[in-house]
């Protein structure tokens, strides 16, 4: 366990760095830019495909680094058919796109990975001043992303044709990407979305603001024993242990802090507010965490996926795609019990973004 502590000492130790903030505002220029320009063109949301591709292709491939850690940002865009899922809502089977964009965050400590972030959004797009969520396309994806029942590989969909059954620990696994005039965006847990449309069918940015408070929940005030250098590794095990099958009993606890990747947000207002986040590991559901409990269904799922991307681009011989999945497994996984059964797979489907970043913290203390 004493890696685990140095690897989030160092994480906590290198927020706060200059070329750490550096990354953080590029990040956030290029998303901008890749919004703004969408909202130059007056597109509207059946052309959302060609926006994620758009803001996909702005954000390319970019890193920072100096002597302690180094981050790189790489992104790719499949193309295609959408990702479809067949599941059942209230009682009859439909069909729905997986989501827009699937955002990972990978941190990596003496050459291997440590932690794996990852949330799946669907993205919605406004040119007024509120979202509508009336329709049953809306409503059914929302269904999907908040409570994800069980489902599986549509008919010429990537997505392998097996029964996935992912747990949304966090509540953060699906989210709902918000982009709003005049080029922005804000993030939210689709189910957190859920509760506050309580079957109303549109909304606000402010309805966002009233409903939750902007305070990211740690897991445990391991940022007091931090502060004053306590051995924790046990109690950081206990307590993330318990988080992870029973987070909600920490809810109305104040256990507010900073700390990377083990604290979490469901929510960012505007571009800079999520680049934050994203990168210090508060947004989306942990996949993966060496040694401490993590949503294992939900890591199997991105391992199926990103391996049926894989074929599907040696099929297609599409060197950029195989060079997103080499570069995204730079870094092996320390006990990878990952099921190499995959299922069947059509290798049409495409139509998403992967946003994936690298946090190197390099050498350090075992």
């Amino acid at each position: 366990m004493r890696d685990i502590i140095n690897c989030i000492k160092k994480y906590v130790e290198i927020t706060e760095e200059e070329q750490f903030i550096i990354h953080w505002k590029e990040l956030a220029k290029r998303l901008l830019n890749g919004i703004n320009n969408e909202y130059q063109q007056k597109s509207h949301e059946p052309d959302i495909v060609n926006t994620i591709e758009t803001i996909i292709n702005n954000i390319g491939q970019f890193r920072a680094k100096n002597r302690n850690f180094n981050i790189s940002t790489n992104s790719i865009f499949i193309h295609g058919p959408k990702y479809l899922v067949e599941f059942e809502y209230y009682g009859k089977k439909t069909r729905r796109e997986l989501g827009d964009i699937i955002f990972i965050l990978s941190v990596v400590y003496n050459g291997r990975k440590f932690f794996e972030k990852m949330t799946i959004n669907q993205v919605k797009k406004t040119t007024k001043t509120s979202w509508n969520f009336g329709n049953n396309s809306s409503k059914e994806q929302l269904y999907l992303l908040s409570r994800f029942p069980s489902f599986m590989g549509a008919n010429r969909s990537l997505i392998p044709m097996k029964e996935f059954n992912l747990p949304n620990i966090s509540g953060c696994l699906g989210s709902h990407g918000l982009l709003y005039s005049p080029g922005d965006f804000a993030l939210i847990s689709s189910k957190e979305l859920e509760v506050i449309l309580s079957g109303k069918n549109r909304l606000k940015l402010k309805n966002l603001i009233e409903r939750i408070p902007p305070n990211i929940t740690c897991c445990f005030p391991c940022c007091l024993l931090y502060k004053y250098d306590i051995d924790f590794e046990e109690c950081l095990y206990i307590l993330h242990k318990f988080l992870h099958f029973y987070p909600k009993y920490f809810k109305p606890l104040p256990f507010i802090c900073n700390l990377p990747i083990l604290g979490s947000s469901c929510i960012s207002y505007n571009v800079y507010d999520f680049s934050n986040k994203y990168l210090v590991g508060h947004i989306g559901e942990l996949i993966y965490a060496k040694k401490l409990p993590r949503n294992r269904s939900a890591y199997q799922f991105l391992q199926d996926l990103l391996n049926a991307i894989r074929r599907k681009a040696e099929r297609e011989q599409s060197k950029n795609v195989l060079d997103f999945i080499s570069s995204f497994y730079q870094y092996e996984y320390d006990n990878d019990n990952v099921d190499r059964e995959y299922g069947e797979s059509n290798y049409e489907g495409g139509g998403i973004g992967i946003i994936h970043t690298t946090v190197n913290l390099g050498e350090g203390e075992y």
